[in-house]
């Protein structure tokens, strides 16, 4: 993976900290130099502490829950847990008991404990929900744009609740959630279940809301069909659309990924090495260096003989 390529796995982990701790995105900015696995191990950290801090506590709410009737359960989280101690409390549930409470919870309320959960904790919960319930609380989450919430789930729902979820989601939604999936292995898997219309809307989506380097950061972990379908969509999209992408290649020198775009058409290869030509020497000096010392100038060809090589 390219350097610029790892600067992209830290922007999507600075997401979802700042989501745990419930900050502004921009505060954290600065973190974003921090290595993914890094700033993940951070993040595990505060996750142990959010829920490991009152567990004597915890642990005896959730043996008093069990002699309760689901019913009451429900109504007692809802009322009186509210959405932070009930998300704490799911995992310690007997998994089959927790997925008949969560039954009689309504989504917005579901989605409010889905906001708190680390799903680690409660993966059997997580992977017996029915997919209508799990498409109710998408939904949810859905219009509440929380894309970092829905991303931590993906890898704990079955495939039949991954794709009531993708047929909820808006192109927008799809296009951010896989940026901030805890397992990109799991890209593929939530796109095979889109028809190959929807990939034009995704492309359309990132025009629309500047979200460039979202979709470039997918091309690393696509199939090959999956890229080819995904390239070509963003070659159907206006030449003011297409500039935009040119332009988010080279302002954060993501060489790889403009290479797995031009080898599909050597029009996008002419507009980046046109693009490049006309940059100023210094900046283009710059990006040379950086090609260079990330591995992948002897791989860019035409592009990098316009950087000057």
């Amino acid at each position: 993976m390219s350097q610029a390529a790892d600067l992209l796995q830290s922007r999507g982990e600075v997401l979802k900290l700042a989501r745990l701790l419930d900050r502004d995105p921009a505060t954290l900015d600065y973190l974003q130099q921090l290595d993914a696995g890094d700033l993940r191990a951070l993040r595990d950290g505060v996750i142990a502490t959010l829920y490991d801090g009152d567990g004597g506590s915890l642990g005896r709410l959730a043996a008093a829950s069990r002699v309760l009737p689901t019913g009451l359960t429900a109504t007692l989280g809802q009322r009186a847990f509210g959405p932070l101690l009930s998300a704490r409390l799911a995992g310690m549930l007997d998994p089959g008991r927790a997925i008949d409470v969560a039954g009689k919870l309504p989504p917005p309320f579901l989605a409010d404990v889905a906001v708190e959960l680390d799903p680690r904790r409660a993966v059997e919960l997580i992977g017996g929900l029915g997919p209508d319930l799990i498409a109710a609380v998408t939904e949810e989450l859905t219009a509440r744009r929380e894309y970092v919430t829905m991303g931590q789930f993906v890898g704990h729902l079955a495939d039949e609740a991954v794709t009531a979820a993708v047929g909820v989601m808006d192109d927008r939604a799809l296009l951010e959630v896989a940026f901030v999936l805890e397992d990109k292995r799991d890209v593929g898997r939530l796109l095979s279940k889109l028809s190959r219309g929807r990939v034009g809307g995704i492309m359309h989506a990132a025009a629309e809301n500047d979200l460039w380097l979202q979709a470039l950061d997918l091309l690393n972990h696509l199939s090959a069909r999956q890229r080819r379908d995904m390239v070509a969509a963003a070659l159907a999209l206006e030449d003011g659309a297409l500039q935009d992408v040119v332009d988010a290649v080279i302002e954060h020198e993501l060489w790889d990924e403009a290479l797995l775009i031009a080898e599909h058409d050597p029009a996008v290869e002419a507009r980046l090495v046109a693009r490049l030509e006309a940059m100023p020497a210094r900046r283009r000096r710059t990006a040379l260096a950086s090609a260079r010392a990330s591995g992948a100038l002897e791989r860019l060809g035409a592009l990098g003989q316009a950087l000057g090589d």
